[in-house]
Formats: structure tokens, C-alpha cells, sequence
């Protein structure tokens, strides 16, 4: 429990550690509203759909804000590098031209706990065929190059899983004093501790903004992948929506390594009144190559796997208002069989807040 304990608080002091370094240049405060930061939020939760197993809860906190390259650090730039061929693009992957003035950089810094688990809570061991116990606790450093086409990001994720993660002492601090769900009794035999390294690219399309009675409409095309021991994949997806007076700031709402809620598109700069009311919409296909999760760890031997499944899709609907630079959404997740022994799918309810000044 003390080593447990002691990697939870290096998690939270790295975290924290790293809000001095994130310098605002002399340009950046000179832009006012055209430079805006992000403290984000967010919860992931099957109770909001009425079950507890499978991908059971996430929660993240982040932090991102502006930053030019003259600025950057060798680490920031050392991101940035791997999302760019030259200074007049913007990605290796969007070939897209444009000029340097116009490319703008976010830099972020996240802390995100995973956790997942089988249907019954009172067997010591997941059940063959079922989802093994699993949790995740990771920092992430990501990059995001940006102009009114596109948004290129580049993440880091090291993380941990097993013991270290502290998602058995999550898990029953919230069932325990929060929810009133049963305690979950088979954590000891969760996937082991494996210090896993990733890195995530995600490149996000703007579809553009039209308008038609009074609301407004927008979207965006994403497509990217992931390469690591915690999970190797490649994704492609859609993401619109429709309301009255669209934030400027937005993103699929549950929590995804590799991108964040923000200002994604330079142009519209800013915010049309203090009310924002909206729906979105999407949907996403990922083709899955490794899920530490499921597959468990690749240097340490995990009797538990259950082999993940290499096409899985999935459909996003919710909802969500703005007022003033505070921004709230709820949304929920219907996802397609992510190994063999999973019936019926499963689905999850997210909650994002997000505050920009």
C-alpha cells in the first residue's frame, strides 16, 4: 500500500510541477481573447447507464494553453517535431499548405486513472472469457499544431498498470461513500504493473460552419492512431454539432488520449454571446492491434487475457451549454464488442467541464 501510495503522489507531483513551466510568452499576453487556456474535467461511468463492468470509469484533469514555438522547451518541441516535415505545414499527415503565421500551438499536460472489470463483483477471478480486473493511472504531454483547417496533435502517455494504479482504492472509496455499488472483490488478480510508454497521433478535419433558422451546425473529421504497450491502434471518426450560439471550444466529450476539449481551429475566435445551448453527434471506427487490458502486458506473463477483438465501432450522442468561458457537456457512448467473450456491447455515460480564460 505504501508503494502504491507513493506512486500516486509522484503522479500528482509531476502533474503539478509542471504548471511552471507552462510560460506565457510576452505575444500570447498581448492577444487577450485570442489567447485562451483550458482547465478541463472529465468522468467516464457506466452507472450512468445503469451497469458496473467492462470499461467501468475514467476520470481526467488537464491543463493546456498557448504557446509559441520560439518558447517551447527541447521536450515540446521534440513533439512537435514528430507532427511536422516542415515549417510551412502543419502535419506530416494533413498536406495541407499554409503559412507559419497562421499555424498556432497548444501545449497540454494531463492525469488520467482508468479502470475496467468483469460483470460479477464477487468472484476473486474474472471468469474465462470475461474481462480481466485492469487499471491504468498515466501523465500525458501532448502538442497540438493548429490553423483554421486543421488540428494536429501529438501526445505522450506514460503510465502504469497493475497495483500502482490505485484502481482498486478508487474504485472502492467512490462504491463505498459515493455510489453504494458493491465492492468489487477480485482486484487481485488484475492485469500486473507494466510501466507503459505511448505515443498518440490525432489529426482532426474541419468541416466547416453553416446556419439555418437560427442554429448553427459544424463538425469535424478525425482520423489517427496509437503506438505503445498500453494499446497500438488506428482510428477514423466523425464528430457535428448543432445548436445556438456554438462554443468555439469542443472535442468528442469522454475522455480520449490524444485529444483534448479546446479552441481546436483557428479562426472563429471568439464566443457569440453568453449562452451557448447544443446537441452533438458522431461516430468512430478503431482497427485495435494491442489492449494492455485485455491482452495484458507485453514483458510480464498474465493468465487472464482474453485476446482483443480488431475492429471495434462505436456511436457518440449528448448534449451540452456554455456560459461565459465555462463550458459543460453529457454524452453517452454505445460501443461494439471489444473481445470474445463480451455480449451486447457496452455503454457509458461522460461528463466534461471546461473552464477558458
Amino acid at each position: 500500500m505504501v508503494g502504491r501510495t507513493q506512486v500516486f503522489f509522484t503522479f500528482i507531483l509531476l502533474f503539478f510541477g509542471v504548471f511552471p513551466t507552462l510560460q506565457v510568452s510576452p505575444a500570447q499576453d498581448l492577444a487577450g481573447e485570442r489567447r485562451l487556456r483550458y482547465l478541463l474535467f472529465q468522468l467516464d461511468n457506466d452507472l450512468f447507464t445503469g451497469s458496473d463492468q467492462n470499461y467501468t470509469s475514467g476520470v481526467r484533469v488537464a491543463y493546456l494553453q498557448q504557446i509559441s514555438p520560439e518558447t517551447m522547451n527541447a521536450f515540446q518541441a521534440f513533439l512537435k517535431n514528430l507532427g511536422k516535415e516542415a515549417d510551412d505545414t502543419v502535419g506530416v499527415f494533413f498536406s495541407q499548405k499554409v503559412q507559419p503565421s497562421k499555424t498556432e500551438y497548444d501545449w497540454g499536460v494531463g492525469l488520467t486513472q482508468l479502470m475496467f472489470t468483469p460483470e460479477d463483483h464477487e468472484l476473486l477471478f474474472a471468469p474465462p472469457g470475461k474481462r480481466p480486473y485492469a487499471g491504468w493511472l498515466g501523465l500525458e504531454f501532448s502538442v497540438h499544431a493548429k490553423n483554421e483547417k486543421a488540428l494536429v496533435s501529438m501526445l505522450l502517455s506514460v503510465g502504469t498498470t497493475g497495483k500502482a494504479s490505485i484502481a482498486e482504492e478508487s474504485q472502492e472509496y467512490v462504491h463505498t461513500h459515493i455510489s453504494g455499488s458493491p465492492i468489487f472483490q477480485g482486484w487481485d488478480s488484475q492485469v500486473p504493473q507494466e510501466i507503459t510508454i505511448n505515443l498518440h497521433f490525432d489529426s482532426k478535419v474541419n468541416l466547416g460552419k453553416t446556419s439555418a433558422g437560427g442554429i448553427d451546425f459544424d463538425g469535424y473529421w478525425e482520423w489517427g492512431a496509437t503506438l505503445g504497450n498500453f494499446r497500438t491502434d488506428a482510428f477514423t471518426g466523425l464528430l457535428f454539432r448543432g445548436g445556438w450560439n456554438l462554443p468555439i471550444q469542443y472535442m468528442t466529450p469522454r475522455i480520449q488520449l490524444g485529444s483534448y476539449s479546446h479552441e481546436l481551429f483557428v479562426g472563429d475566435r471568439t464566443n457569440t454571446g453568453a449562452w451557448s445551448i447544443f446537441g452533438l453527434a458522431g461516430g468512430r471506427g478503431t482497427a485495435v492491434a494491442h489492449d494492455i487490458t485485455l491482452d495484458g502486458p507485453w514483458f510480464r506473463d498474465f493468465d487472464g487475457a482474453v485476446g482483443s477483438k480488431p475492429l471495434v465501432a462505436e456511436a457518440i450522442i449528448g448534449f451540452g451549454a456554455r456560459y461565459q468561458r465555462f463550458t459543460v457537456t453529457y454524452a453517452r457512448t454505445f460501443r461494439t464488442n471489444e473481445f470474445g467473450g463480451q455480449e451486447g456491447g457496452h455503454q457509458f455515460g461522460s461528463v466534461q467541464a471546461s473552464l477558458g480564460w
